[in-house]
């Protein structure tokens, strides 16, 4: 509960991730698009980038290949470690929808087998999370996987996935790396100060706008990079209730080819499409994310806020904003602020470790365990505390006024249901959000940016955790 300048490219270069194959251990390049533009896969040899763009021609050659010359035919092409779609360290995979290996050029023995139970490092669903985007029809998939060509080191991945015919589907990835850039953390320059009572009616009057004009007419001024609707630093992404990008000035080709997003997560692995959509369904709200500030040599993961709201039954919109009390990080200044000293990884095993115990040792030693501030499971400022489903704090080492009380309506001063948000996290199966949260380890009383990780001991209660302030890298 405890809760870049990114360039005008929102180039949904959603990347942090999947794996081609979701299984390969080779770097994997993405890509992917719904409508096949040329059935001839470029000449062996010939290089592949490793943007969105490039990659997506990759898979929508894959496709167009694949549905002229059949099933059969493409799979044993697709298979060929020398053949036209190894382009490098890219190359196409393909998996039936029931999760049979139907392609993996690098990794034949896997060929056959069902890999739909897959997971990354993070206990994220790689498989079906591609099959659920790939039935879209085209998107990106995101997930953290180990980089062969670093040492298995666990990396951010992208895939574009793209179906087929209805039975299978094929993707290409590439290891995203640091500093790229995500769909919902792309902003426009910053042209003045931005509040976040600017972000809202921004929001608001769009939706006002789209009402009263109707989808088509609105989805032309959203799409407008020089229109109302594109103001600096604010502008609005439109996207179906599948997480399929409709609209955005910063991102037109995204929207073209409506790219689906609802599996893609940023840097800190939070799915924030998938969340903004469940605000959305629900009637609106706040989601935090990061923006990526390079500055220096250096990339600042500037917090982000975001607000959506829908539209009608078919779409939502959202806009965003650096947080104003976070503007200086576009210049790469620190002064002040609060910069990570534990990683996603550290906190994760923390969480999964406090669960286990929980299990082999039953809730009432846990909860004492955790309520002990010297305990196991208190690392500094990286600690667990429990709580139920329904908000109820059940122990936390260094917030004892919190123990026995219920959040689940709390909202932070940014106008954020931090508590709600996470336990939905848990509930779409992931487990990561973002928040802003004092640093109670520190006994701080101001909000600092929090990235929370929370899983389930079993279906009345949890156990979370938190990494307090910017990553810098």
């Amino acid at each position: 509960m405890k809760l870049q300048y990114l360039f005008p490219i929102l180039l949904v270069i959603i990347i942090t991730i999947i794996t081609a194959g979701c299984s390969q251990s080779q770097g994997q390049k993405d890509s992917g698009q719904v409508t096949p533009v040329n059935a001839v896969p470029p000449p062996k040899g010939s290089s592949v980038g490793t943007t969105p763009v490039e990659l997506t021609t990759l898979v929508n050659r894959a496709v167009a290949y694949a549905r002229e010359n059949g099933k059969e035919k493409a799979i044993a092409t697709f298979n060929d470690p020398n053949g036209p779609f190894v382009q490098g360290e890219v190359y196409v995979f393909s998996e039936a929808y029931n999760g049979t290996a139907l392609a993996e050029p690098f990794h034949h023995e896997l060929v056959g087998t069902n890999i739909r139970n897959l997971t990354d490092r993070f206990g994220i669903p790689i498989v079906r999370n591609i099959e659920e985007t790939a039935r879209y029809g085209i998107g990106y998939v995101s997930y953290d996987y180990p980089n062969p060509k670093n040492n298995n080191r666990v990396e951010s991945k992208l895939s574009v996935v793209s179906d087929v015919d209805g039975t299978y589907y094929v993707g290409a990835g590439t290891y995203a790396g640091s500093g790229m850039i995500y769909p919902s953390a792309a902003i426009g320059p910053a042209t003045r100060a931005y509040t976040v009572a600017d972000l809202t009616a921004f929001v608001k009057d769009a939706v006002v706008y789209a009402q009263a004009n109707g989808k088509e007419k609105a989805i032309v001024a959203f799409n407008d990079p020089a229109g109302q609707f594109a103001d600096g630093e604010l502008t609005i992404i439109a996207l179906d209730y599948n997480g399929t990008m409709i609209a955005s000035s910063l991102s037109q080709e995204t929207a073209k080819n409506r790219i689906n997003l609802i599996n893609y997560h940023d840097p800190d692995g939070v799915p924030t499409i998938r969340e903004m959509r469940d605000l959305s369904v629900n009637g609106g709200g706040y989601s935090y994310t990061v923006a990526a500030v390079k500055k220096n040599g250096k990339t600042y993961y500037a917090p982000k806020i975001d607000y959506a709201e829908p539209v009608d039954g078919s779409y939502w919109i959202f806009s965003g904003i650096i947080i104003p009390e976070y503007e200086q990080l576009r210049a790469g200044n620190l002064t002040g602020i609060t910069v990570r000293n534990h990683t996603r990884t550290e906190m994760y095993d923390l969480v999964d470790s406090a669960v286990t115990y929980a299990k082999v040792n039953g809730k009432e030693k846990t909860l004492a365990e955790i309520n002990n501030p010297v305990g196991q499971f208190v690392n500094n400022d990286l600690f667990v505390w429990a709580e139920t489903f329904d908000g109820t704090i059940l122990a936390d080492p260094f917030w004892k006024d919190g123990v026995g009380n219920n959040y689940i309506n709390y909202t932070d001063s940014y106008g954020a249901k931090t508590t709600a948000v996470g336990i939905n996290a848990i509930h779409n199966g992931t487990g990561f959000s973002h928040a802003m949260f004092p640093d109670t380890a520190a006994n701080h009383t101001a909000s600092v940016p929090k990235l929370v990780y929370m899983k389930p001991v079993d279906d009345t209660w949890w156990i979370g955790s938190g990494v307090y302030g910017v990553q810098v890298v």
